[in-house]
C-alpha cells in the first residue's frame, strides 16, 4: 500500500507541476484572461488571483512530491478541484455553452478539453489517496526517493516543453 501511496503522490505531483509550469511565461497572460472570463473578480484582483492559483499548484506539487501534510494536502486539493469545477459551471451558465474549456494546463489542449470530467477524475484520485497510508520520509532513504521523484517530474516536464518549443521553432522560418 505504501508503494501505491508513493505512486499516486508522484502522479498528483506531476499534474500539479505541469499545471503550474504550463502557466508560466506568455501563458500567464492567457491564464489571467481566462480568469477574467469567469466574471467573478474585479480586474485589479485578476493578477493576484492568478498568482495565488500558481502558488497553490506549486505548493501542492511540493507537498505531494515530498509526501508532507498527509491528509491536509489531499483536502486542500479536493477543495481546489471543487472550486475550479464550480467556476467552470458558472462560466458555462454565463456563456450558455456546454463546451466551455479552461486554460488550467496552459497550451496543453488534451488536458484542457474536458475540464469537468478531468476535475472529477482528479477528485476521485485524491479521494483514493485519502484511503492510502501516510508516506512521510522517516529516513534519508525515503527522502531521497521523494527528491528523485520530484526531480524526474520537473525534468520531464521541462524537456517536454523544450521539445515542443523546438518543434514550433522549426515551423517558423526567418528569411533574411
Amino acid at each position: 500500500m505504501h508503494i501505491a501511496a508513493y505512486m499516486l503522490d508522484m502522479v498528483m505531483a506531476a499534474l500539479f507541476f505541469l499545471a503550474a509550469f504550463s502557466k508560466l511565461g506568455s501563458s500567464f497572460a492567457d491564464f489571467r484572461l481566462s480568469i477574467v472570463s469567469y466574471r467573478v473578480l474585479p480586474i485589479r484582483l485578476v493578477t493576484l488571483a492568478a498568482s495565488g492559483v500558481l502558488a497553490a499548484e506549486f505548493a501542492l506539487f511540493l507537498l505531494y512530491g515530498f509526501g508532507l501534510l498527509f491528509i491536509w494536502k489531499d483536502l486542500f486539493a479536493l477543495l481546489l478541484f471543487a472550486f475550479f469545477t464550480a467556476m467552470l459551471f458558472r462560466k458555462r451558465r454565463l456563456k450558455e455553452n456546454a463546451d466551455s474549456s479552461c486554460s488550467c494546463f496552459g497550451r496543453i489542449q488534451a488536458l484542457n478539453r474536458y475540464p469537468v470530467l478531468r476535475n472529477g477524475l482528479l477528485m476521485a484520485l485524491t479521494s483514493v489517496r485519502l484511503l492510502l497510508p501516510e508516506r512521510i520520509p522517516h529516513t534519508m532513504d525515503s527522502a531521497m526517493h521523494a527528491l528523485a521523484g520530484v526531480t524526474v517530474i520537473a525534468s520531464g516536464v521541462m524537456l517536454a516543453q523544450l521539445y515542443a518549443s523546438l518543434a514550433r521553432s522549426k515551423e517558423v522560418r526567418i528569411e533574411l
